[in-house]
């Protein structure tokens, strides 16, 4: 009697996991074929839309709206969001490899841990977003907005910036070697930029005035150590 009970016991609780994970399945296609026919998260019934882990791999979401959208691990591999309003959005730990976000806004977005190797990036809104740990190896940040952008621990080994914003942002402990950040645009905007325990090592400086920006304990481009 107590086997049978335990196997009634072990049906209930997964036919209750069951119960919770076809809705929130059924919830996501729906929530995904609406955001390809509306390009708005906000013309839904719900606030914002619940991407969490969906699958987006190289769809067409230009010019979408999705503003505070929760695409928390969502693989947007090859996707092209240029022009898309990414406002506020939580994309921590999100695949973007290889995305097009050409003029995107990220403004205040969360990007922790996220996968943006070589993403296209040209002009792209991260104003105060939160980019640590992030892997931008490769990225092309061309004319990018990086006021107050964080950046710490972020890898942006080989990564263009140039034409880039850095006022205010902070790199400390990031990986810029060989990176490309040779601007008059980033020189005008290194005031108050944190580069402290960054890698610089081969990073393209030439013309950058570097005096006011924080490099204590910064590898330069030399090899040399920053005291």
């Amino acid at each position: 009697m107590k086997g049978i009970a335990f196997v009634i016991k072990i049906g209930l609780i997964l036919s209750l996991i069951v119960g919770w994970i076809l809705p929130a399945n059924a919830t996501n296609l729906k929530t995904i074929k609406q955001l390809m026919e509306t390009k708005d998260c906000h013309s839904f019934i719900w606030k914002y839309c619940n991407l969490s882990g969906a699958n987006l791999q190289g769809l067409d979401l230009s010019n979408t709206n999705l503003s505070g959208a929760n695409l928390k691990q969502a693989n947007l591999r090859e996707a092209n969001l240029k022009y898309a309003n990414l406002s506020g959005a939580d994309l921590r730990q999100a695949n973007l490899a290889h995305t097009n976000l050409l003029r995107a806004n990220l403004n205040k977005a969360k990007l922790s841990e996220a996968n943006l190797t070589q993403s296209s990036l040209l002009e792209v809104n991260l104003t105060l977003a939160n980019l640590s740990y992030a892997n931008l190896e490769k990225a092309k940040l061309l004319g990018a907005r990086l006021w107050g952008t964080n950046l710490s621990q972020a890898n942006l080994t080989h990564a263009s910036l140039r034409g880039t914003n850095l006022q205010y942002a902070n790199l400390e402990n990031s990986n810029l070697s060989f990176a490309d950040v040779n601007s008059l645009l980033f020189r005008d905007a290194t005031q108050f930029t944190n580069f402290s325990n960054a890698n610089l090592q081969g990073a393209n400086l030439e013309g950058v005035n570097l005096e006011t920006v924080i490099l204590q304990g910064a590898v330069m481009p030399d090899g040399s150590i920053h005291e």
